[in-house]
């Protein structure tokens, strides 16, 4: 017969170990390196961990195993869109250039805000105002100027030919059908306020939708809003860990960025939300080393104003 002590421990083992083993999963994300790029500016980070690289940092080209600038594309800068699987990459104003070797291929007459690549259709999308460009990734060349409708922010594509988009000031959705470019369905997110950041997990496929207060996880088959997580503020960029299921929402209110765990596609936990330094506003998570990479910038004046990229790693 096992003793009283003895039994209880060993009905609670496991439990303990459970626990133990989760706190250690557990990240606590944390700001691991700085780096001031200067006086330029930036606005979308794009990853492209096949050939480990970063894109956005100004014209900086960071090498995302040490997080140093290893190069850079002259005239590069804003949004990226990047197609591994092609070795190619595409610049939203109209620059299309070798992922290898980072010379441009050709210049295109293209001038978008928004912006991202579909690998069903091999096609980059970018957007600015009533006005859309799609670019074909396999040639380098574009196929058409057209519209996805007007007032969008961020997007992305679920690699089924479907693209996902914002519309900024009605706090919307739009499914857009990337090869007929014909807009499907606006699903209407109530209280979202104003819509700019957007990510996905393409597998369970849940669309991550930076809200005014909160960050919306959407059903990206029906529109239906599985969960609100409330954060200090909405991020012009979201980003999302697909080997590590987590979300993050950078706030420029009070320069942290908020992390969310997807225990299921219908149940999320909040990891906790840890500071980055400054105001950041957009962000781009690595699958390979679970890093998040951000920026921000300091100074007063444009005069003065310093482009600072953070690393946080949990």
């Amino acid at each position: 017969m096992q003793r009283p002590q003895a039994l209880a421990f060993a009905v609670l083992a496991p439990a303990l170990l459970a626990a133990a083993t989760l706190c250690a999963q557990t990240p606590t994300y944390h700001v691991v390196k700085r780096v001031v790029i200067g006086h330029t500016w930036a606005d979308y980070l794009a990853m492209d961990a096949a050939h480990r690289r970063l894109y956005g940092i100004g014209d900086k080209v960071v090498n995302v195993d040490d997080d140093s600038v290893v190069d850079s594309i002259p005239g590069g800068g804003g949004g990226y869109a990047i197609a591994p699987d092609l070795n190619r990459g595409f610049i939203r104003g109209g620059l299309v250039f070798n992922l290898r070797t980072l010379a441009v291929e050709r210049r295109l007459d293209t001038h978008g805000d928004g912006i991202l690549y579909d690998r069903f259709t091999h096609r980059a999308f970018t957007w600015e105002g009533p006005n859309a460009w799609v670019v074909n990734m396999r040639t380098g060349r574009l196929v058409t100027k057209s519209t996805l409708g007007g007032g969008l922010e961020s997007g992305v594509a679920d690699g089924r030919g479907s693209l996902f988009l914002n519309v900024e000031d009605s706090g919307f959705i739009r499914r857009v059908n990337a090869r007929t470019l014909r807009i499907e369905t606006t699903w209407k997110i109530a209280g979202c306020g104003h819509a700019q950041g957007l990510s996905m997990d393409t597998r369970s496929r849940r669309l991550f939708m930076a809200c005014d207060t909160d960050l919306v996880v959407v059903n990206a088959n029906d529109g239906a809003v599985v969960a609100r997580i409330r954060v200090p503020g909405r991020a012009d960029q979201d980003c999302f860990d697909s080997v590590a299921d987590l979300a993050f929402n950078p706030s420029r209110q009070d320069s942290t960025i908020t992390v969310v765990h997807e225990d299921s596609p219908d149940r999320y936990t909040v990891v906790g939300t840890f500071p980055t330094g400054g105001a950041t506003r957009c962000c781009a998570a690595d699958p390979k080393t679970h890093r998040v990479y951000t920026f921000y910038f300091e100074g007063t004046t444009r005069q003065n104003m310093q482009l600072v990229m953070t690393v946080l790693a949990p």
